[in-house]
């Protein structure tokens, strides 16, 4: 469907890593303006760190022509959020919540309470087994004629046919110093890794896109990254960013919530 789109002319947007800021999110898709048969594929990494995963999640899957590959923190959503592992709180648990689960936690919860405070326990569970039974059929990439649209990146060492599904959500160094191209016909559009810190992009470019030198035999980047970087704390460019497939253009929103 993706494809026969491209081929009859009309965008596909890659979007980068939301991390619950659904208000920017929301915010980018309406800069996007999109035609009628025009698509969005989110980069996974819809969830945690921001005030919005919960209703993040529900714009995706609502809107009819968004799409998501899963990211890391969906796999972790995933196997975390359930009643058991949430009584048990073993070192996975702690990793998820220091990772910006627990603000997907309070989201559902939050989602879930009434105005006198009451939480309904059982809503709360039964949405979020929902949303992670959405989150296990997710593909964990996209295959197209010209491009790969994948969460983290490829092995460069491993079997392109079947690639690994750890590296898919989680590779990040191997992935970005590869020598030459995981694919020689498609660019590799990803996110993951804020783009600041992949060399040599260096601390003068944040909020850019990362554009890997390497280059594909028809002249265009290997690689192009688009986690330009939400949720930092610092004294910098705090954007989501849009890459369009059909013409090459990048859109930009900076953070709307606090």
């Amino acid at each position: 469907m993706l494809q026969q789109a491209l081929d009859d002319g009309h965008r596909i947007w890659v979007v980068g890593d939301v991390h619950g800021f659904h208000a920017t999110a929301e915010r980018l898709l309406e800069v996007l303006d999109l035609g009628p048969e025009d698509h969005v594929v989110f980069l996974g990494d819809l969830i945690d760190r921001g005030p919005g995963s919960c209703e993040t999640v529900a714009s995706v899957r609502r809107h009819p022509r968004c799409w998501s590959v899963k990211g890391n923190h969906e796999a972790m959503m995933v196997e975390q959020f359930t009643p058991e592992r949430l009584n048990d709180a073993d070192m996975d648990l702690q990793l998820w919540f220091h990772n910006g689960g627990r603000a997907t936690v309070d989201g559902y919860m939050e989602a879930h309470t009434d105005a006198d405070g009451v939480l309904d326990v059982d809503a709360m569970w039964a949405h979020v087994a929902d949303d992670r039974a959405w989150m296990t059929a997710l593909p964990t990439h996209l295959v197209l004629d010209r491009w790969r649209l994948v969460h983290a990146g490829y092995d460069p060492l491993g079997d392109m046919t079947a690639p690994d599904e750890r590296s898919l959500l989680w590779i990040r160094d191997a992935f970005h110093r590869a020598t030459q191209p995981v694919d020689s016909h498609r660019t590799v559009v990803f996110g993951h890794t804020p783009t600041v810190s992949i060399p040599p992009q260096g601390s003068t470019r944040w909020g850019e896109v990362y554009q890997s030198s390497l280059h594909l035999d028809d002249g265009r980047s290997a690689m192009i990254g688009l986690d330009t970087c939400l949720y930092h704390r610092s004294n910098a460019p705090r954007r989501l960013t849009a890459f369009d497939l059909q013409h090459g253009e990048v859109r930009q929103v900076d953070r709307v919530e606090a």
